[in-house]
């Protein structure tokens, strides 16, 4: 160890809080950052291994091989493994048979997966085995149990495990029909070989199918039967297949035999996930897949293959800010120590500099301070992380599982320990801690030894004081040499001479100075946007995840067409009689009402309407909710209308505050219009408010025209209102909007809410309005749509459960009513752990990024005034009392804390903004805005830690003697 070393460890020594704060800060400082990238690489490992073990670690496919891409695919270096399935032919299961079973059945190979591999996930077994041996076979669950009709599946009675089967294999032909650009190809064309990927169900009048048995038979024995959807998230696997165990050179034949009908499929896994957009591409380019080719999109995106989802973009973007705030707050907070402490010892440097160091040596002693506090600091704080995450997946386990569905597949919710990501977190870490101290370390080195010891570089005056100073010297020239002894400035009048030395510290612009004022703005900011952060990802969590109302058990209710039934709610038309099912409805809810531990909550039926909407209630940006909009502004189209029990409905009232006399009078019923509604389309969240104001909205019917159906309400070229009308094969019809509608009424919506009452589910993407129970005569010309009894049980599954059990034996005695019911509490518990898991990681990197920041105020100020200790000193020596000394580090403190302050709610909205651009990639509704109790914490948790820090402080320099100081200075 050189000296140098040496020089480093007692600096170390001598300064033992700033060093233990400054180790404590590179600690949470790694904790955070390995926390988070910790937390990513679990999630994501989580991700990968449920898409994985649902769908299989295939990453392309290519349909329809051709001998050169089965070529590419068996000699390409970038390929680690792939497995083929081969379609050998369809089979013809009869006119008989295709009402129950379909018209095809495509036999193809059973896949192998390669050793040690997942590559691909076989169906579901639902009796007996998967065929492991040549002349097993294995068929749909739909056929287990059946008697077949004669077609090309012969078997001699029933198919069941053991049965002997033989199929006839054929070439299936399809010639589609139509005009160019009808999506079905022009009948010019000539007919295409139909295999699986071309799909089974066509419209007779589009398509002509057409069949050739002549691809031979296989005969084999049934061990097993799969479940069946006829769709797959691979084409391999796509349609209605029967299952055979491939033969050594199944491929070989298939791509030598001359015949469409026997496509080969294959499934592959790059050695760099990377290459599979782009080996996919090639194949289909050459033409080696006829079928074309696929990448496994769901998979990829968890191993850094991702395409452009706006709600992709809208992570990454907080991902980066997220980055930028914790390397901020990290070098923040390092670099603050360093550059007061070095700041402080440029004396010490340039006596050093005088004695023959180097520049290079001098930078060395800082930069071997940063590697010795980083020696000590990166461990704790990879500990700490790794530790924080482990316990907040251990007590958020249960939310993550229902996040990700991961029980489904049996696996299991853990903190993933990665190398890289370990790795990783200390190379940033490190990064960081070299990165703050390489400018104090540079700043040390370039002052002269001449300068370091008179410490002139250190005090720099503002311009603003270069300025007061002159203009005080031609003053003091004007009154003939005479020095202007007054105290001048509102520091001096208001704090006297603690205030004007105070005020000329500052003025000074230290360098000490400007690091206090820069630690708290950094403090103030990280403050702040840590709430940022939270009411963002909390809007995101919300918005995302339904966490639904107070119901519990839901009881759907229906018009009953049982045989017990007495008929009087179901007119002769067929059409549910409004009145009667809504009071054979209430008498079902006031039987029930007394069921034990179940809180009734209403009930409520909900009725289909065609209904005008006038130009005068539609908002400006209703268009994107409404879509087509009529000429005149105005809309037409369906809307729910629920009809609410007079109970809830009085409650809901009062709950908006609105008049009860004029919203529940019978002969004069106002609705309530639901003006929110939540939408997304998958990638974007957001949220509507179709109408701005208050009046009539029409309801109508459509005159009825024989074999033709009402289409909606159109504008004609001269923006006339037409009625449209279809018939099913597509001709139509427009006639005038007074020919056309008829049962004419209007509902009168006297107010526009934001939610609906308790336990009424309302619509998300369809115009709501809401009535009272005694307003059921406005359902004259509606369709009833669904009606539903509602129950709360405090959130318990178990209560929800026997609820249900107790609320079907009373239904019994209401046999015109048919019952369906959803245990909504389970549900309802585990979007509560998703969300309570969000906001459990919101919470942590809130109290961590805290912690950085109180850390970042007490170590600036208490290093800050620790080190003034001969400054101090020197007051006391020329008589500043106690209360003199209290009042200048008081005003220092206060402008520090005022423009800190000042500077970090700047930088704290300038986040805001990134955030809230980001958040709009995804939630189009989402507004900016500052979390307002956060910025008054914020300041009051700053004020607190300046007290304390300024106290420890002034604490350390008392302990001193005033010759003490001044001795120890001049060593």
């Amino acid at each position: 160890m050189n000296i140098f070393s040496r020089f480093a460890l007692r600096s170390l020594a001598r300064n033992r809080t700033r060093t233990v704060v400054s180790i404590f800060g590179i600690a949470l400082s790694c904790a955070l950052i390995c926390a988070v990238l910790t937390s990513v690489v679990s999630m994501n490992t989580m991700l990968f291994e449920r898409t994985a073990a649902d769908e299989g670690t295939w990453q392309m496919e290519a349909a329809g091989l051709t001998q050169d891409g089965w070529n590419k695919i068996a000699s390409d270096e970038r390929v680690e493994n792939h497995t083929e399935v081969v379609e050998l032919g369809a089979v013809e299961m009869g006119e008989d048979n295709a009402a129950d079973y379909g018209s095809w059945l495509f036999v193809k190979t059973m896949p192998q997966n390669p050793a040690g591999t997942k590559l691909i996930t076989t169906p579901e077994i639902t009796s007996g085995r998967a065929p492991e041996a040549p002349g097993e076979i294995l068929l749909p669950h739909y056929l287990e149990g059946v008697e077949l009709a004669p077609c090309g599946l012969s078997s001699t009675g029933t198919l069941e495990l053991g049965s002997a089967v033989s199929f006839q294999l054929g070439e299936r032909t399809l010639q589609f029909l139509g005009e160019a650009g009808s999506g079905y190809g022009v009948d010019n064309a000539g007919p295409i070989v139909g295999t699986s990927v071309a799909g089974t169900y066509f419209n007779a009048d589009d398509v002509i199918e057409g069949y050739e048995p002549n691809l031979g038979t296989i005969d084999g024995t049934v061990v097993g039967f799969y479940r069946a959807y006829g769709f797959s998230s691979t084409r391999a696997f796509s349609g209605n297949g029967a299952y055979v165990y491939p033969e050594q050179d199944a491929v070989e034949q298939a791509l030598a035999d001359g015949s469409e009908a026997t496509c080969v499929f294959s499934l592959v896994t790059m050695k760099n996930p990377q290459d599979a957009t782009a080996f996919a591409t090639e194949l289909a380019e050459a033409n080696d897949a006829t079928e074309g080719t696929v990448t496994h999109n769901s998979l990829l995106r968890w191993q850094g293959v991702t395409g452009d989802a706006d709600i992709w973009n809208t992570l990454y973007m907080i991902a980066a800010v997220l980055a930028v705030v914790i390397v901020v707050a990290g070098v923040s907070l390092v670099y603050n120590s360093f550059a007061i402490s070095v700041a402080e010892r440029t004396r010490m440097f340039g006596l050093l500099s005088s004695l023959g160091a180097s520049k290079r040596q001098l930078r060395r002693s800082v930069l071997t301070e940063a590697l010795l506090l980083a020696v000590v600091g990166i461990p704790v704080g990879l500990a700490l992380g790794l530790l924080g995450c482990m316990i907040v997946f251990h007590f958020t386990g249960a939310g993550l599982a229902s996040m990700f569905d991961v029980d489904t597949y049996g696996l299991t919710v853990r903190a993933v320990v990665s190398p890289t990501a370990l790795a990783l977190s200390a190379a940033l870490a490190l990064v960081t801690v070299l990165v703050s101290a390489w400018v104090p370390a540079i700043r040390a080195s370039r002052v002269s030894a001449v300068d370091a010891i008179r410490q002139t570089k250190d005090v720099r005056l503002t311009r603003h004081t270069r300025r007061q100073l002159a203009r005080a010297n031609r003053r003091s020239k004007h009154a003939g040499g005479s020095v202007d002894t007054r105290f001048r400035g509102i520091a001096a009048r208001l704090f006297g001479i603690p205030g004007f030395i105070a005020h000329r510290n500052l003025s000074r612009a230290t360098s000490k100075g400007r690091v206090t004022v820069a630690a708290l703005a950094v403090s103030v900011a990280l403050l702040i946007v840590a709430g940022i952060i939270g009411n963002t990802l909390g809007y995101a969590s919300g918005t995302a995840l339904n966490t639904m109302d107070e119901v519990d058990l839901a009881v759907m209710v229906d018009a009953t067409s049982a045989e017990a039934s007495d008929g009087t709610l179901v007119r002769e038309d067929g059409v549910v009689d409004a009145a009667a099912f809504q009071t054979a409805l209430a008498a079902l809810y006031e039987d029930a009402r007394d069921i034990e531990g179940a809180t009734p909550l209403g009930y409520h039926t909900s009725y289909i309407a065609d209904v005008i909407v006038p130009a005068s209630l539609v908002s400006n940006t209703s268009s994107q909710f409404f879509g087509t909009m009529l000429a005149d502004g105005s809309w037409s189209g369906p809307a729910y209308v629920d009809f609410v029990d007079d109970a809830t409905w009085r409650s809901y009232i009062e709950e908006l505050g609105l008049s009860v006399q004029e919203f529940c009078d019978p002969a004069a019923p106002r609705a309530v219009a639901l003006n929110q509604y939540d939408y997304s389309d998958g990638n974007t969240y957001g949220s509507y408010n179709p109408l701005k104001g208050t009046g009539d909205i029409q309801t109508f019917s459509y005159v009825r025209v024989e074999g033709m159906y009402g289409g909606g309400i159109v504008s004609d070229e001269a923006g006339e209102p037409r009625v449209w009308y279809n018939a099913p094969d597509g001709s139509e019809e427009f006639v005038p909007l007074s020919e056309g509608i008829t049962d004419i009424d209007a509902i009168t919506v006297g107010a526009l809410a934001e939610h609906g009452p308790t336990g009424v589910t309302t619509h998300t993407n369809t115009l709501t309005l809401m009535l009272p129970a005694s307003a059921i005569g406005l359902a004259h010309n509606m369709g009833i749509g669904t009606a539903g009894i509602s129950f709360g049980t405090s959130g318990s599954g178990e209560v929800a459960a026997k609820a249900q059990e107790a609320f079907s034996q009373i239904a019994e005695a209401h046999p015109e009513l048919d019952c369906a019911y959803n245990n909504a509490a389970q549900a309802k518990a585990q979007t509560r752990m998703m969300s309570d898991t969000i906001q459990t990681f919101i919470y942590c990197f809130t109290a961590i990024t805290g912690l950085i920041a109180v850390a970042n105020v007490f170590n600036t100020l208490t290093n800050s005034l620790i080190l003034r200790r001969r400054e101090f000193a020197v007051l006391k020596s020329i008589g500043m009392g106690d209360r003199a000394f209290r009042r200048m580090i008081a005003y220092e403190c206060a402008s520090y804390a005022l423009r800190g302050f000042a500077i970090g709610f700047v930088l704290s909205c300038v986040v805001a903004v990134l955030m809230g651009n980001a958040m709009q990639q995804s939630f189009s509704t989402f507004t900016t805005s500052l979390p307002w109790p956060q910025v008054g914490i914020s300041a009051g948790v700053v004020l607190a830690v300046i007290l304390v820090s300024v106290a420890y402080a002034l604490h350390r320099c008392r302990v001193a003697s005033v010759v003490e100081a001044l001795r120890e200075d001049a060593i």
